[in-house]
């Protein structure tokens, strides 16, 4: 874990104490919800997936137009 954070700080300049982890912040916050007795939120619904050959074929349209 120490090389980890040598090579995050050394390669980026990011400081690895400035990270913060939201995902494990949100799931601690459920956790203890819950514990507490706490009811949760229902999940949301997952958004649809966007289609990726769409996407490209638009940024490939968008570059060649910017280079004319």
């Amino acid at each position: 874990m120490e090389l980890a954070e040598v090579l995050i700080s050394e390669m980026s300049g990011v400081e690895v104490a400035e990270l913060h982890d939201d995902y494990a912040a949100a799931l601690n916050m459920l956790v203890d919800t819950l514990a507490a007795g706490g009811q949760t939120a229902p999940p949301r619904e997952p958004a649809p997936p966007e289609d990726l050959m769409a996407a490209l074929e638009a940024s490939v349209r968008r570059a060649r137009s910017a280079r004319s």
